[in-house]
């Protein structure tokens, strides 16, 4: 392959990538972007030229090669073009690393990172120690609530399904909580978003849930007693079914609390909202969620984040040693094991548990009994 390679290249790549300074010129800069571009170009036309040996073509880091290549670079009218940010792929498909092709970075709220998620699945029982039953590792990118259902069927497998299941909001959804009901016969608690309209989040005017909804005659009515005049079944992108009603305009244009009502520059309101099944599911998790019956069932969930801050801090689980998925998910059941031989031998010693800690502190263990 050195007849493929002319001097220049030993300028650009000859340096460690640790030591490696980018010019501090932004058109440097992107000239040299460009140039690097050209350079992966033409070492994937020398790769897959007659010339070439077929075994090359399939080392993995060629195949790699290519698919970031075809990622952040595009040709234009001949030209190598670097990709912006709004012209790169989806960050689920985006690869950040070649050294791990299937870490992907997010950002959520304020934590930036490149990697994975472990999500972690524990006993809470009043008498005994807290035991970690499930691990699942997912690429970063992966929604809390897209792993539900296999963290449910897991512990089928393992015949450790829960009765009832504390999570966090991002893991709810009305289609978790009518499958893992329905296929497991598991209560999900966990708190329910009131919705992503306007009145929600402004707390004010009339949301769906202050429209009365007749579902064998498909009508709903408004709070001032007006009736719609469609009902229309959608489907979302995803393939969720979804109702929109509407309500006719000699009707919006007059009431006195049209404000309070819509938005739209014609003064008509529209409300849309799922079927009815799962439609009364969400109201009445929505509903629970006020009681005090909720909130201190709900109140167990706090431990959970003990053993994230345990795993973390005393385990190093937010650290992958290994590349990839597997090796990574690899680790984490091997924390999980430690934290639960841990939590194991403390109990059999009698340690017991705090109220604000699973376990004490090095310092806390000094004071007098």
């Amino acid at each position: 392959m050195l007849e493929q390679i002319t001097p220049d290249w030993f300028d650009r790549y000859g340096k460690r990538i640790e030591v490696y300074r980018l010019p501090q010129d932004k058109t440097k800069q992107a000239a040299l972007q460009v140039q690097i571009g050209q350079d992966g170009v033409h070492l994937y036309h020398a790769l897959y030229s007659e010339a070439a040996p077929a075994w090359l073509r399939k080392i993995p880091s060629v195949r790699v090669l290519c698919r970031v290549w075809m990622q952040q670079y595009y040709t234009e009218g001949g030209q190598i073009r670097w990709r912006d940010n709004k012209e790169l792929p989806p960050h689920k498909l985006l690869i950040v690393s070649p050294d791990d092709v299937e870490a992907r970075n997010r950002t959520k709220r304020e934590t930036n990172w490149t990697g994975y998620v472990v999500h972690l699945t524990e006993t809470c029982g009043p008498a005994t120690p807290n035991i970690i039953t499930h691990v699942a590792t997912t690429p970063a990118t992966t929604t809390d609530g897209a792993i539900v259902d296999a963290i449910h069927q897991a512990l089928d497998d393992k015949d450790l399904l829960p009765e009832e299941h504390l999570v966090d909001s991002g893991y709810v959804s009305v289609d978790n909580l009518l499958d893992a009901q329905q296929q497991y016969g598991i209560d999900i608690i966990g708190p329910v978003g009131g919705g992503s309209s306007w009145q929600t989040k402004a707390g004010k005017g009339f949301d769906v849930s202050c429209f009365a909804i007749d579902w064998e005659n498909q009508i709903v009515t408004c709070p001032q007693g007006r009736h719609s005049q469609s009902w229309y079944v959608r489907h979302e992108k995803y393939g969720h079914e979804y109702i929109a009603a509407r309500f006719a305009p000699t009707d919006c244009q007059v009431c006195p609390h049209r404000s309070d009502c819509t938005r739209s520059k014609r003064g008509i309101r529209s409300v849309t909202f799922k079927p009815q099944v799962a439609y009364e599911t969400l109201q009445a998790a929505r509903e629970r969620q006020k009681t005090e019956a909720f909130k201190k069932k709900y109140k167990k969930r706090a431990g959970v984040e003990g053993t994230i801050s345990q795993g973390t801090r005393a385990f190093g689980s937010r650290r992958s040693r290994y590349l990839g998925l597997p090796k990574t998910h690899l680790q984490h059941l091997a924390t999980a094991a430690a934290m639960n031989l841990t939590r194991a031998v403390s109990w059999l010693e009698e340690e017991g548990r705090s109220k604000t800690s699973l376990y004490r502190s090095p310092f806390a263990a000094l004071a007098p009994t």
